[in-house]
C-alpha cells in the first residue's frame, strides 16, 4: 500500500510546477506606516536561569502609552515579557499585557517573536496578536500583524510597530 502511495506521489511531483502555475499566489502586502505603535516601559530583566529548553528570563512591564488608527491610550502595568534563549541563541518572545483606550477598552496584546544576530544583522520581529471587545475596536481581532522591537537603553523601554498586513 505504501509503495503504491508512494509512486502516485511521485507522479504528482513531477507536475508541481505547473500545479502551483496555476494556482498562483496572492502574497499579502505590509502598510508602510504601523497601525499602533506601542512605548512599554519595562524593569530590569529577572534571570530564572537554565531550563529544559535553554536559558529563560522575565522583563516585567511597568506601563506606557500607545497610539494607532483612531485609538490611544495607556499600556497597563503587570504583563511581561517572557523569554528563551534557546541554545542556538535565537531569543523567543512571548510578550502578555493589555492596554488601555482613553475611552476606557481594555485590550489584551499577545506578542510573540524571535531576535538574533547573525553577522552583526539583528533580526528581530513579532506577531502581534490583539484581543479586543467587540464594538470600536474589534478590527484588531480581525487583523493580522507583523512588527517591529526597537530597543530603548534609558529609561528601559521597547517601542513595538505593529504593521498590517493586506491582501
Amino acid at each position: 500500500v505504501f509503495s503504491v502511495l508512494f509512486s502516485a506521489l511521485l507522479v504528482a511531483a513531477q507536475n508541481i510546477d505547473s500545479v502551483f502555475a496555476d494556482h498562483p499566489s496572492t502574497a499579502p502586502s505590509v502598510d508602510s506606516e504601523p497601525a499602533l505603535e506601542i512605548y512599554v516601559t519595562l524593569t530590569d530583566k529577572l534571570f530564572m536561569g537554565q531550563t529544559d529548553a535553554g536559558e529563560r528570563a522575565i522583563v516585567p512591564i511597568t506601563g506606557g502609552y500607545f497610539r494607532g488608527e483612531g485609538i490611544q491610550g495607556i499600556v497597563l502595568p503587570g504583563g511581561a515579557d517572557w523569554q528563551l534563549i534557546r541554545r542556538d541563541g535565537v531569543q523567543e518572545i512571548v510578550a502578555q499585557y493589555a492596554i488601555q483606550t482613553d475611552n476606557g477598552s481594555i485590550i489584551q496584546v499577545d506578542n510573540r517573536g524571535i531576535s538574533f544576530t547573525d553577522e552583526g544583522d539583528r533580526y528581530r520581529l513579532t506577531a502581534p496578536k490583539f484581543h479586543a471587545p467587540e464594538g470600536q475596536h474589534d478590527w484588531l481581532n480581525k487583523t493580522l500583524f507583523v512588527g517591529t522591537i526597537t530597543s530603548i537603553a534609558e529609561p528601559r523601554a521597547v517601542i513595538i510597530r505593529a504593521y498590517k498586513l493586506e491582501e
